[in-house]
C-alpha cells in the first residue's frame, strides 16, 4: 500500500523550483519571438513560485486567504516541471499537486493551517 504524506516539504519545494528554473532557458541569450516566450514563462514560474513561498511564510491564520492562489501556483510548478517528466533530474517525489495529500493544508509548514477535523 501506497504512504500518503501529509506535507510538502521545504526540500520538496526548494527541488521543484530548482527544476523548472533550470529548464527555462535565460531570455538575454535569446532574440524576437523566442526571447519573449522565455521571459514570459520566466515570469509565470517566478509569480508562481512567489505564492507558495509567501503562503508558506504566512502566520496561520491569515494564511487561509492566501492558501487557494498558493495551491494553484504549486499545481502549475508541477505542470511545468511534468513537460520534462523523462528528464533524468526530474524530482518525482516533489512534482506532486496538492489533492494528492492527506492534509487539507499541504502547501503549511504547520498543522497550524489545517482546519479543525469532526470527530
Amino acid at each position: 500500500m501506497e504512504e500518503r504524506v501529509e506535507r510538502i516539504a521545504e526540500d520538496q519545494v526548494a527541488r521543484l523550483v530548482r527544476f523548472v528554473l533550470a529548464r527555462i532557458p535565460d531570455p538575454a541569450s535569446l532574440q524576437g519571438e523566442a526571447r519573449r516566450t522565455a521571459t514570459a514563462l520566466q515570469l509565470a514560474a517566478t509569480k508562481q513560485i512567489a505564492a507558495v513561498r509567501y503562503h508558506r511564510a504566512s502566520p496561520p491564520r491569515p494564511a487561509a486567504a492566501t492558501e487557494l492562489h498558493a495551491s494553484a501556483s504549486w499545481n502549475l510548478l508541477v505542470a511545468f516541471a511534468h513537460v520534462w517528466h523523462d528528464h533524468p533530474e526530474f524530482p518525482a517525489d516533489a512534482a506532486i499537486e496538492t489533492f494528492e495529500f492527506e492534509s487539507e493544508s499541504p502547501l503549511s509548514t504547520t498543522t497550524d493551517h489545517d482546519p479543525p477535523r469532526e470527530r
